[in-house]
C-alpha cells in the first residue's frame, strides 16, 4: 500500500551531544511537571528547549515518543501520519488500525473524531505504561487550525499514562486550555525557568573549555544576555570560549556577525561552499548530496568525508536518525548560511532545488518535492508534479493531493486531464459518483484529443469502477474492456492492465456471471503478484475468494479469504478487515456452520463501526441479518435490517438499497404475509427495472416465483424458477442454480405433476458444494414439497436430503437459542467485583477471572490488595515506601514505578475502582463489589452480639464457608504478615466457637470434623482438643477421648515443651468417669 513516507530523522530523538550541559534544576522541574497530562515548553528561539528535551530523553526514566516539526507537516494529512509514526516508532505494536482510519479519511475535518477514537482506543490497547510523547517546534503548526483541533482532542481523549509535552516559542493557544487549567492538567516551563543562571553557565565553560569562570562574570553575562544561551554561546566574546573578560552579549545581528567572522570564513574555501551549498538542504547525508550536489563538481567526491568535515569543525550540525548519518544545521546558523548562499551564488539556487525535488521525487518524499516546486514558482511544473504525486498517494494520502488540487489555478484544473482525472477519483472516495463520471468524462475526451494511451486507461479504468457503483454495468463492461485491449502487451502498462481486469471481474460478479469474473480476477491477481504489488494483492485474494464461492469452489474461496485476513490483519486495516469478514461469513453460512458464520459478521460490524465507515457497516448487517433470515430467527433479522436501513438513508448506495429491498421480499415471503410480500416484491421490481444486473433479477424472478406459490399459482411459479434455474447454470452459480432447481420442483409438484417433479430432483447431484443450499431450500419450500418424499421413484441419496432438512428443521429452535447466547454483549462501564483474599488471592469482574494477562505482573495484583487492605488513601510516596523502597536507588525510579503500576492497576479492574484523589490512591469501597474479609469479619460480629444459639451458628458457618486458606496464601510481602496471623487467629476461633456450639446442641458429629480442622491449622490450639474430647463425650466414645488427650499431650510437647493446660487435664478427667 502506498503510503505517506516517513522519514526517520523526524521520529527518533536527536542524539546528545557531549558538549550538552544536563541541567538538573530544568529536569527535576520537568519530571514534576509529567504528573498532568500536558506539559508546555514555551520560549522563545535560543533557550535550549529542545536540548533540554534531548537530555530529558536520553536519562531513559520514561518511555518517549518524538516528533520534529516543520513546515511541511502544516498539511493535516501529512501531521497526521507523522503523529501516528512517532507513536510508533516506540511502540511498534500501535498504529495498523489507525494508519488504516487515516488512509480511507474523506475530509480532515469531518473524519478527525474518528481517526483520534481509533488512535486513542489503539494507544489503550497497545501502550500499558506511562510515556511521554514531545511534539516539537509546535509554533510552526499552531495557527493551522485542524492540527490544533487535533492535538487539542487528542490531549482530551488519551488516557492518564500519555503525557503530552508541546516545545513551541510561543504558548500553545489550544481551544480547551481553561478546561485543561481548571481540571489541573496542565503545567510548563516558560523563558524564565529556561533561562540560564550564574552557577549553570560556570558549569558549561568548565564541563565545554575546561574555563574557570569568577562568580562576578557570571553574572555579568548571564545579566546582559539575560540567561540567552544562544546568545551567550554564539557571541564573539563569549567567556564560554575561554576569552579573558566578558564583553556586550549581541543581539541577533552580532550573531550574524559571529557567524560570518568567526565560523564561516575561517573554513577552507572548499569546505565553505560545500556548507553554503548544502544550507538548501534542511538534513541531508552522503547519498542525497552526491544526488543533488554532483553537477557543480567536475570530480567524483567523498561525500561522506565532506560530511565528517562539517560534523568535526562544530559547524552547528546536530546528528538526526536511528545511526546517526543525517546531519542537520541549527536553525539560526542554517538561516544565516542560506541567506549567504542565495546572495553569493544566486545562479545555483534554481538548480540546486530542482534536482533536490527531482531526488525527493525519487524517494517517494512527495511533500517535500511539492514544497521545493512551490518555492520555485512554476506552475506548469507544479501541476505537473501534483499529476505524477497523484496515483501513488491516492490510497493513502487522498487529502493531501485533494489540498494541493484546491491549491492550483482553477484554469488547469479544468484543462489539464490529468488533474481532472484526479478530481474524479477524490469524487469516488467521497462517493459523489455522479460528479466522478462527470469529471472523468472530461478528461477521456481530452485524452482522446491527444492520443495518451496512458492516460486514457487509466482514467477508463476509474470511469468503469464509478459506473459500477452506480449500477452501470454496461458501460463499466465496456470501459474496462477498452481499457484492456489498450493496455494488452504494453509491458510499461501493465498495472493498468491488471486494475482493468480487475474491474472487468468485479462489473462480472455483479452482473452475476461468476465464472467469467473469475477468469479476469485471476489474470489480474497474477500480474499485480509478479510486480510485487502489495498494496493490490491482498484485495485480489478477497474478490477471487468472493467469486470461487459463487462458483461453487468453495476451499479455494476459503485459502484466499485467509490469506487476506492474515494480511490486514497483520496491517491492523479494519476496513480491509470488515469487507472480507463480510465475504468470510457468507462462505460459512452457505457451508451451513452458523457459529461461525456468526461470529465472522459479528467481528466484522465491530471492525467497520471501529474504522466509522457507515456502507461495511450497512452491508454485514444486511449479511447476518440473512443469515438470521435463514434460521427463521425473524426478530433478530428485522433488527440487523433496521440498523441497516437506518445507516442507509445518510448515504446514497444502489447496490445496498436493492440487497435490503431483496431480504425484506424474502422476510415476508418466508412469513407467509402474501399483502406484504406483493408490496415487497413489486418495489424491487419497480427498482431493478431502472438497472438491476442479472444477479439481481434471477434474485427478483425467485421471490415473484415464491410470491406465485403463495397465491397458489404454481404454474407461473414454475415459469420464474426455470428462468432463475437457467441463468444461475449460465453463470456458474451452481449453488442459486440448486436452491432454484428445489423451488422449481415444488412448484411443478404443486401444480400436479409429481412424475416430473421426482426426475427433476434425481438430476441434483447433491455435490458437497451444494448441499447445504438444497437442504435450507428443502426446508423453506416444504409447505410445497409433502409427498414427494414418499415416491418410489425418488433416488436413494434424495431421501438422506429431505431427512437432512427435517432434522435442520428440528435443530432451528436450539440453533436460534445458541446464536442469540453468542451474540455481541455490551458490558456497562461499573465492573462487579469478587475479591477473594483467602488462600490464592483472585479477583473477578463481571463473571470473568482476571488473569496473569489482565494484572501483567505480580506487583500490580499486590498492589491491588496492598490499596484494599489498608482502608485508607495513599500518597505515592506512602505507597513507594511500603512496597518498593528497596529496590530502587532513585527516588525517581520509584515514582516511576509506581505510577506505571497504578496506572496498570486501575486499567485491570477499572478507574472507578481505584480512586485518585488530592493526590491520593484509594480502594472506592462505593463501588459494587463483594470482599471475602470483611463478608467474614461481618459474619463473625453478626456471629458474636447475637444471642440466638441457631443464628450464631449460621453467622459462623457463612463466615467459615469463606476461609479456605491463609489470608493471600501466594502473596509473600511483608505487609500481609500481620493482618495473615490475625485473620488466621480469626478463623481458629471461629471453628472452636461453631463446633463448641455444635457440641452444646446436640451435633456432636458436626463438631469433631471442625475441631480437626482447627488443629490441622494449628496442632498447638489447645481449645480445639477440648471441645473436640467434649464432643466424643457427647457420643461416649472413650476411646476417642483418650486419643485427642494423647495427641493433645504430644503436640503442646513439641511445641511448648510443656504439658496440657490444667483446664484441658479437668476436663480429660471428668469425660473418662
Amino acid at each position: 500500500m502506498s503510503s505517506i513516507p516517513v522519514s526517520k530523522t523526524k521520529i527518533v530523538p536527536p542524539r546528545r551531544r557531549a558538549e550538552l550541559l544536563s541541567r538538573k534544576r530544568l529536569l527535576d522541574l520537568l519530571f514534576e511537571a509529567l504528573d498532568k497530562k500536558l506539559t508546555l515548553v514555551s520560549a522563545p528561539a535560543g533557550y535550549g528547549k529542545t536540548s533540554l528535551l534531548i537530555d530529558f530523553v536520553h536519562l531513559d526514566e520514561l518511555p518517549c515518543c518524538w516528533l520534529s516539526l516543520d513546515e511541511l507537516d502544516r498539511d493535516p494529512q501529512r501531521f497526521a501520519s507523522y503523529f501516528i509514526a512517532a507513536l510508533s516508532e516506540r511502540f511498534p505494536a500501535f498504529g495498523a488500525q489507525s494508519k488504516g482510519i487515516l488512509e480511507g479519511m474523506n475530509s480532515f475535518e469531518q473524519d478527525m473524531e474518528r481517526l483520534l477514537v481509533t488512535l486513542v482506543n489503539e494507544l489503550y490497547e497497545q501502550v500499558k505504561e506511562h510515556f511521554v510523547f514531545i511534539l516539537d517546534d509546535f509554533h510552526l503548526l499552531e495557527n493551522v487550525a485542524p492540527i490544533n483541533e487535533f492535538v487539542n482532542r487528542f490531549a482530551q481523549l488519551a488516557d492518564d499514562n500519555c503525557h503530552l509535552v508541546i516545545s513551541s516559542r510561543r504558548l500553545a493557544e489550544l481551544k480547551d486550555m481553561p478546561v485543561f487549567v481548571a481540571k489541573d492538567q496542565v503545567s510548563g516551563l516558560n523563558f524564565a525557568d529556561l533561562a540560564f543562571n550564574p552557577g549553570e553557565l560556570q558549569a558549561l565553560a568548565l564541563q565545554n573549555s575546561g574555563g574557570q569562570m569568577s562568580d562576578e562574570e557570571a553574572r555579568c553575562l548571564i545579566a546582559e544576555a539575560e540567561g540567552w544561551i544562544t546568545g551567550l554561546q554564539f557571541s564573539e566574546s563569549d567567556r564560554l570560549r575561554g576569552s579573558s573578560k566578558p564583553s556586550a552579549v549581541g543581539s541577533r545581528a552580532n550573531l550574524h556577525e559571529y557567524f560570518g567572522h568567526q565560523v564561516l570564513e575561517r573554513q577552507p574555501p572548499d569546505l565553505r561552499l560545500f556548507v553554503l551549498r548544502t544550507a538548501l538542504l534542511d538534513e541531508f547525508d552522503a547519498a542525497l548530496c552526491e544526488s543533488v550536489l554532483s553537477l557543480f563538481y567536475p570530480e567524483p567526491q567523498d561525500w561522506q568525508a565532506w560530511i565528517k568535515a562539517v560534523s568535526n569543525n562544530h559547524l552547528f550540525t546536530l546528528p538526526i536518525g536511528e545511526d546517526g548519518r543525517w546531519l542537520r544545521y541549527h536553525h539560526l546558523f542554517r538561516d544565516y548560511i542560506r541567506e549567504r548562499f542565495e546572495r553569493e551564488y544566486p545562479g545555483e539556487v534554481g538548480p540546486i532545488l530542482t534536482r533536490l525535488q527531482t531526488a525527493y521525487e525519487l524517494m517517494g518524499e512527495w511533500a517535500k518535492a511539492h514544497h521545493i516546486c512551490q518555492t520555485l514558482g512554476d506552475a506548469d511544473a507544479l501541476s505537473d508534479l501534483v499529476e505524477r504525486a497523484g496515483s501513488s498517494m491516492l490510497i493513502s494520502a487522498h487529502l493531501t493531493v485533494e489540498n494541493w488540487l484546491n491549491d492550483l489555478p482553477p484554469s488547469m484544473l479544468r484543462t489539464k486531464p490529468g488533474l481532472l482525472s484526479l478530481r474524479g477519483v477524490l469524487a469516488q472516495l467521497k462517493d459523489e459518483f455522479g460528479e466522478s463520471l462527470r469529471l472523468l468524462e472530461k478528461a477521456e475526451e481530452m485524452f482522446r484529443k491527444n492520443n495518451d494511451v496512458k492516460g486514457l486507461a487509466l482514467t477508463l479504468t476509474r470511469k468503469a469502477t464509478s459506473n459500477r457503483f452506480l449500477a452501470n454495468y454496461a458501460d463499466a463492461l465496456q470501459n474496462s474492456e477498452e481499457a484492456i485491449q489498450m493496455t494488452e502487451g504494453l509491458d510499461e502498462l501493465q498495472a493498468f492492465h491488471a486494475d482493468a481486469l480487475r474491474v472487468k471481474g468485479l462489473v462480472l460478479f455483479r452482473l452475476g456471471q461468476a465464472s467469467r469474473a473469475v477468469i479476469n480476477l485471476e489474470q489480474s491477481l497474477a500480474i499485480h503478484t509478479r510486480l510485487k504489488d502489495t498494496s493490490q494483492v491482498p484485495v485480489l485474494w478477497m474478490e477471487t475468494g468472493m467469486a470461487y464461492r459463487a462458483i461453487g469452489d468453495f476451499a479455494q474461496a476459503q485459502t484466499a479469504y485467509e490469506k487476506a485476513l492474515q494480511f490486514w490483519r497483520k496491517e491492523g486495516n479494519l476496513f480491509r478487515q470488515a469487507s472480507l469478514l463480510n465475504n468470510l461469513g457468507g462462505l460459512y453460512q452457505t457451508l451451513g456452520e452458523y457459529e461461525k458464520s456468526v461470529q465472522a459478521f459479528e467481528e466484522g460490524i465491530l471492525c467497520a463501526q471501529r474504522s466509522h465507515n457507515m456502507r461495511l457497516d450497512a452491508l454485514i448487517s444486511i449479511s447476518l441479518g440473512d443469515l438470521y433470515l435463514e434460521i427463521e430467527d425473524f426478530e433478530m433479522s428485522e433488527q440487523n435490517y433496521k440498523h441497516a436501513a437506518d445507516v442507509l438513508q445518510r448515504m446514497n448506495d444502489t447496490f445496498l438499497s436493492h440487497s435490503l429491498s431483496i431480504s425484506q421480499a424474502k422476510t415476508a415471503l418466508l412469513q407467509r404475509d402474501a399483502p406484504l410480500a406483493k408490496s415487497a416484491v413489486e418495489n424491487m421490481r419497480g427498482i431493478f427495472a431502472a438497472g438491476g444486473s442479472t444477479y439481481e433479477k434471477n434474485l427478483l424472478r425467485m421471490t415473484t416465483g415464491h410470491l406465485r406459490l403463495l397465491e397458489a399459482n404454481p404454474q407461473e411459479a414454475q415459469s420464474e424458477f426455470e428462468k432463475a434455474e437457467t441463468r444461475f447454470m449460465e453463470d456458474g452459480r451452481e449453488i442459486e442454480a440448486a436452491a432454484a432447481r428445489i423451488w422449481r420442483v415444488a412448484a411443478i409438484h404443486r401444480a400436479g405433476n409429481s412424475a416430473e417433479a421426482v426426475r427433476l430432483l434425481n438430476e441434483l447431484s447433491g455435490s458437497k458444494k451444494t448441499v447445504n443450499a438444497i437442504v435450507v431450500a428443502v426446508h423453506q419450500a416444504r409447505a410445497w414439497l409433502d409427498g414427494v418424499r414418499k415416491n418410489s421413484t425418488l433416488a436413494r441419496p434424495l431421501f438422506a436430503i429431505f431427512a437432512r432438512a427435517e432434522e435442520f428443521s428440528h435443530k432451528l429452535p436450539e440453533l436460534r437459542r445458541q446464536l442469540r447466547r453468542q451474540a455481541r454483549v455490551v458490558i456497562g462501564p461499573t465492573p462487579h467485583l469478587i475479591i477473594q483474599s483467602f488462600g490464592q488471592a483472585m479477583v473477578t469482574i463481571d463473571g470473568r477471572v482476571l488473569t496473569n494477562a489482565d494484572w501483567q505482573t505480580q506487583s500490580v495484583r499486590e498492589l491491588f490488595f496492598y490499596l484494599l487492605s489498608t482502608g485508607s488513601p495513599l500518597s505515592r510516596e506512602q505507597i513507594g515506601e511500603a512496597l518498593w523502597a528497596d529496590k530502587y536507588e532513585s527516588s525517581k525510579q520509584v515514582t516511576l514505578r509506581i505510577k506505571n503500576e497504578l496506572y496498570r492497576l486501575r486499567r485491570a479492574v477499572g478507574n472507578i475502582t481505584v480512586l485518585f484523589e488530592n493526590s491520593q490512591y484509594a480502594f472506592n469501597q462505593n463501588t459494587d463489589y463483594r470482599y471475602d474479609v470483611e463478608d467474614f469479619e461481618a459474619y463473625l460480629a453478626q456471629a458474636k452480639s447475637s444471642k440466638d444459639a441457631k443464628e450464631q451458628m449460621d453467622n459462623y458457618e457463612r463466615a467459615l464457608e469463606l476461609a479456605h486458606g491463609n489470608y493471600l496464601a501466594d502473596i509473600y510481602a511483608d505487609w500481609t504478615l500481620h493482618d495473615r496471623e490475625r485473620l488466621r487467629l480469626e478463623q481458629l476461633n471461629a471453628l472452636v466457637a461453631l463446633a463448641d456450639l455444635y457440641q452444646k446442641n446436640a451435633r456432636p458429629e458436626a463438631a469433631i470434623p471442625l475441631c480437626q480442622r482447627a488443629i490441622e491449622m494449628d496442632p498447638g490450639w489447645e481449645a480445639a482438643y477440648q471441645v473436640q474430647m467434649s464432643a466424643h463425650g457427647r457420643l461416649n466414645d472413650r476411646a476417642s477421648i483418650s486419643r485427642v488427650y494423647q495427641s493433645c499431650q504430644e503436640a503442646m510437647r513439641k511445641q511448648f515443651n510443656l504439658p496440657p493446660s490444667r483446664e484441658t487435664d479437668e476436663l480429660y478427667r471428668r469425660l473418662m468417669r
